[in-house]
């Protein structure tokens, strides 16, 4: 069986290398460059030509990954949509950031000073919980394109998903700091799990995966 997986901002396959799924063909969904002011609804029809849509569509997606996957979805039929520490609409941000969201602060702050902020929080929002853990995290972080970070963190903080797919399966910890897990409806918990489960509770997170492919 072929499954789609496709990582968070600025994110690789690296992510997902702790996850075991026997039997199942993983194709890893690459980040490309984003055009001038480009919509999600564009980027993820441009990134479906990575995708054999002659099959059925299985689509992972981690966090921003996630968002993707719904975009994708609303424009190619999808056998079914996994979502990992993520939201199915802007309803399900926490007050900090639909305040974020609101205000559009970010836009005050070059690329530099939000890789900054990243890098002296990460550990924090992410839980991480060993020294491995942390340096997968920062070295994704030192490696994420500026340009892409800024493009995903607007369209991120811009999205609009006012009927998400009832189909849906999510996935979330209930110790996630980035989207804290109260406004989350409708979600298969990972207990004390925090926003990088794909990597800290990756046996978990692989047997609820094949539970539900």
């Amino acid at each position: 069986m072929k499954v789609y997986f496709i990582s968070g901002l600025g994110a690789d396959e690296r992510v997902f290398q702790f996850l075991n799924l026997p039997g199942i063909e993983k194709v890893y969904i690459k980040w490309i460059d984003p055009e001038t002011q480009e919509s999600l609804t564009s980027y993820a029809s441009r990134l479906t030509a990575q995708i054999d849509l002659t099959q059925d569509i299985i689509l992972v997606g981690i966090s921003f990954g996630g968002i993707i996957a719904q975009e994708i979805a609303k424009i190619k039929a999808c056998k079914k949509v996994i979502l990992i520490s993520s939201i199915k609409s802007p309803d399900e941000f926490s007050w900090q950031l639909s305040l974020v969201s609101f205000s559009q602060i970010y836009r005050l702050f070059p690329a530099k000073i939000l890789k900054w902020s990243n890098v002296l929080t990460a550990d924090y929002y992410f839980s991480t919980t060993s020294k491995t853990e942390s340096k997968l995290l920062h070295q994704i972080i030192k490696e994420t394109d500026n340009r892409f970070m800024l493009w995903a963190i607007d369209r991120l903080m811009t999205w609009k998903n006012p009927d998400p797919q009832k189909s849906i399966i999510h996935i979330h910890g209930t110790s996630d700091r980035v989207f804290p897990i109260s406004p989350i409806k409708s979600c298969i918990i990972v207990q004390g799990g925090g926003h990088f489960i794909v990597v800290n509770k990756s046996t978990e997170l692989s047997k609820i995966i094949m539970e539900n492919i």
